[in-house]
This record gives C-alpha cells, structure tokens and sequence, in this order.
C-alpha cells in the first residue's frame, strides 16, 4: 500500500506561497523600523552631547512612532490573511489525502493544528517578526549611532559587549531547545489520550469505574507535568541569562568610560542612554525562546499535515459505463491469500470471515481508501486508480461500521449523501430507515438536532440515520460495513427489505446470519 511520507522541505515551504510576498514586506517594515529608531535615538543623544535645540529629536521621533503604527496595523492585517491561507493550504491537502493515513494521532496533530496553532500563527506578522527581526537589528544600528556620537573605538566596545550578551542568549535558547521537543510530544500524546477519554468514558467508568477510567490519561498529565517543571527550571536560568544580557551592554560601556579617562558627562549619559535602550530588547529575545520553539513546532506540523500521502492518479481519467466491480489476485493485507471475484451488477455479496481477517480493510479497498498490495480492483473493466475522486464517489455508497454523524439536524445529516434532495425525499426515506419514532417524537420532524455528534441518538438510530444517507444517494453500489450490528432484530429485518428493494450491488459484512440478505455470493476470506 502507499505510504509515502512527507518530504524533508524547508520549514519556509509549509508557509503558503501567496503569503510569503507579505511576511517579507512586514519583515522589511520591521528592520525598517528598527533603523528609524536607532537614528532618532543617536539624534537625541547627539542633542544631549552638543545641546541642540529638541526640534529634530520630536521630528525623528514622530517620522518613527507614525511608521512603527504603519507596520504594527500591516502585521495584524497581515496575519489575518495568513491565518485564512493555512486554513485554505490545509483543506486543500486532507482533501486529497488518502483516508488510510487518518489515524488517532494524525486527527489529534489536525485538532491541535486547527484549533491553536494556526491561530497562533496570526500572532508572526505583528509580535514574532517583530521579536525577532526588530529587537536583534536595533541593537546593531544603535551601536554604529554610537560611533558618530563618541567614537570608533567606543562603537566596537559597544559591538562587543552585544555579542556577548548574544552569546548569553544563544546558551539559554540551548538550554530550552533541549527540554522543549519533549513537552510538545507530551503535549501531542495528552491530546490524543484525552479525545480517548472523551470519546469512550462512559465505557471506561462501567468496566474500569470512575478511578482506573483515569489511570492512562493520568500517567500523561504526570509525565506532561513533569516535563513542564523541568522546561520551567530552564527558563529560570534563561530569564537570568537574560537579565545580566539586558545589564551587560550599559555596565560595560559605563566601566570602559571610566577606564578610559572620559571626563565628559554629557557623552557618557548619551552613551549609557543608547546601551539602555541597545540591551533592552534582548530580555525580550530571551522570553521569546519558547515561543520560537513552540512556531517551529507547529511549523513542522503544518508541513507534515500539507504534504500527506495521496493516492496516485493516472493523468487521464476515463468514465465506466456500467457499475461492474470486479477484484483481480487482490491482495488487501500483507500476507493474505489473493482474493478473485467478479461482482455481476445487482449481486448481494457476503463478506464472511473471522475478526481482524481484514474484511473492512477489503471494503475500504473498494472505495479507494488505500491501493492494495498487490492486485487490482475494477469497475467496469477500468482499474480505480483511472477514475477520478467524483466518478468513484458518485458509483458508489458507503456506510462504516462506527456510524459518523454530524453536529446539525437530521435533515442536515441525511442530505450530505445528496445535498440537492429535498424535504419530502429526506423524509421518505428516513421513514423506509425506521426513523419515523425519530421524527415523530419531535414538532421539528427531520429539522430536530441530533445533538453533538449524535449524542441525542442512540446507536441503533445512528446505524438508520447512516444507511438512510447512504440509500439517498442512489448510488449504484453500496458497502454496508456491519451497518445494522446495532438495531433489534425486527428493525434489522424491516431495514433489509428496505435496501434489498433498491436493488443495488450489495456488498457487506455483518456477524449475524446472512440468509436475511439473500447473497448471491459469499467471500468468506478467513479461507
């Protein structure tokens, strides 16, 4: 089967092209800003030294003020539109990705990646380029202001002392770089074991009760916590680091005036005012460290979510005239013996064999979910890898063995299988499905919520909301995957003739018995 991974790119690929153009206008803003406010800093400190008039410090100061407030409003603008591109990128890439590769894991990346982090990015633009772009630039352009206000020697002491606090900085960003992988994994796994716990609690508190139902999340949330104390100690230092790195460039510069007999008070508060402000933003660099770390995280979530294994596709697609489905020295797991059947239009196909023998991976295989190991399926003589994503769709019906239902109404949840049906059509066939006490117990008929998820259902009304989606389509194939396990005997039967009626190709599984089906073939692969 195809598993491709994604590919090693650049964490500057993940970001959408029609975004790049906009971060790099906002990150020149940015450096801009920083040389307008090194200039107007050397030219109230060249007032200071020369006691000028304060004319040209109040018009540097408002030309800078009036372009940091331009590029400030760009950078939220800015991340806004980023935030609806990533949104765009990653619809595009699960739509196209094969529906094997949807594990538990990979839905909890896409929750947290659609959730938190994409909107965390809105925050690049107008706070992260700004931390990382303006605060390490305005140290620079102040220290060469510092050479037309003292002199060449003080500048260099000055370049110095700033790389040294940039050397204290980079240590402190090893120190969290270490720690700081592990707690986003952690974080990833406590994600993934509380959509478990959420998803099957009620099962957990009847057959572990309400205390060992939490023992596995619990040992996530300690080991989370203990992670994060440990990430907490290493930001203790690097905030220190920080601190001395913010006090390093004004007590240096303050100990090199003295040493080297400047007398000149003026100068020296001039000095120490553009070293103030020159050490000030490196506090900043320093508490940004986890959240740079925590950017290229989700970077790297993104990039995997936007580079998916897909199916391939042949370049020109053709169109069957017939929905005849056919299987050729199938494969369907690795191992398993070749499976050959020709499925006439309009046969019942019973699809036996013991649990995990790989039936619902055969029928998955049918709808294209995955390619087979070896082998091919066919419809009308035309191999599924030739047909497009809506030719196969429109053939084709499928109910899972977990019914999947939607947060809306009935109406809403029964017409995703033909958004053009109507109220009168919803209806009927919901009725046919033996959802007619559904309708009738409510005055809003199929327009009545189902709650979340279907939580106003039980599971035998969630198995005939499924299948009345799957008949509403009318597909010319349909793949019931144990769709009826959950419905009384009397409703299974009432169900059956209402499918049978519809006279479609039927395949499908179910661990009762299939006399009721009237299969004119059984593939019993456990064989």
């Amino acid at each position: 089967m195809n598993a491709a991974s994604p590919p090693n790119r650049p964490l500057f690929e993940a970001i959408p092209t029609a975004a790049r153009p906009r971060l790099i206008g906002v990150s020149i803003g940015w450096v801009l800003v920083a040389a307008l406010e090194a200039c107007a800093y050397t030219i109230l400190a060249l007032a200071i030294v020369h006691q000028q008039q304060p004319v040209w410090v109040l018009t540097s100061a408002l030309i800078t003020i009036l372009i940091t407030v331009l590029v400030t409003r760009n950078g939220f603008l800015t991340g806004v539109r980023l935030a609806g591109d990533l949104f765009a990128a990653l619809g595009r890439s699960l739509s196209s990705a094969k529906l094997s590769w949807f594990n538990d894991q990979r839905r909890a990346i896409i929750s947290k990646t659609a959730g938190q982090e994409i909107p965390n990015f809105m925050s690049i633009p107008a706070h992260q380029l700004q931390t990382f772009l303006h605060a390490p630039c305005l140290p620079l352009f102040i220290c060469i202001g510092l050479a037309f206000v003292a002199d060449t020697s003080m500048m260099l002491v000055a370049i110095t002392l700033i790389l040294l606090s940039l050397i204290m900085q980079l240590w402190a960003q090893y120190a969290l770089n270490k720690t700081d992988a592990q707690r986003h994994q952690a974080e990833l796994d406590s994600t993934t074991a509380t959509i478990e716990l959420v998803e099957h609690l009620s099962l957990l508190r009847t057959a572990a009760g309400p205390i060992r139902a939490l023992n596995s999340i619990q040992q996530n949330w300690t080991q989370q916590e203990s992670l994060l104390n440990k990430i907490n100690r290493s930001a203790a230092w690097a905030t220190l680091i920080a601190t001395l790195a913010n006090i390093l460039p004004m007590a240096g510069i303050a100990i090199y005036s003295i040493l080297s007999g400047q007398n000149n008070n003026r100068l020296i508060l001039a000095a120490l005012l553009l070293m103030g402000r020159a050490g000030a933003p490196l506090s900043a660099l320093a508490t940004a460290g986890l959240n740079i770390n925590d950017l290229i995280s989700s970077l790297r979530h993104f990039q995997q979510l936007t580079h998916p294994p897909v199916l391939p596709q042949a370049g020109r697609t053709r169109i069957p005239q017939q929905p005849h489905l056919s299987l050729h020295n199938l494969v369907y797991i690795p191992d398993s013996t070749a499976v050959t059947l020709d499925i006439p239009i309009g046969a019942r196909v019973h699809v036996a064999g013991e649990s995990g023998c790989g039936k619902s991976t055969l029928l998955q295989l049918c709808m294209r979910f995955d390619d087979p190991v070896q082998g091919a399926i066919q419809l009308d003589g035309i191999a599924l890898p030739q047909l497009s994503p809506q030719t196969l769709t429109a053939n084709m019906a499928y109910v899972a063995q977990n019914p999947i239902i939607f947060t809306g109404t009935l109406a809403d949840n029964i017409r995703i299988g033909r958004f053009d049906a109507s109220d009168a059509e919803i209806e009927a066939i919901a009725r046919q499905c033996a959802l007619g006490q559904v309708i009738d117990r409510a005055d809003e008929g199929i327009h009545q919520s189902v709650g979340q998820q279907g939580s106003a259902l039980s599971g035998g009304e969630q198995q005939r909301v499924a299948i009345a989606r799957a008949l509403i389509k009318h597909a010319p194939i349909l793949i019931l995957d144990e769709a009826t396990s959950a419905l009384d005997e009397s409703t299974e039967q009432q169900l059956i003739q209402t499918i049978l009626a519809q006279s479609q190709t039927l395949i499908f599984v179910s661990h009762r018995s299939a006399a009721p089906w009237q299969p004119t073939h059984t593939l019993d692969l456990s064989r």
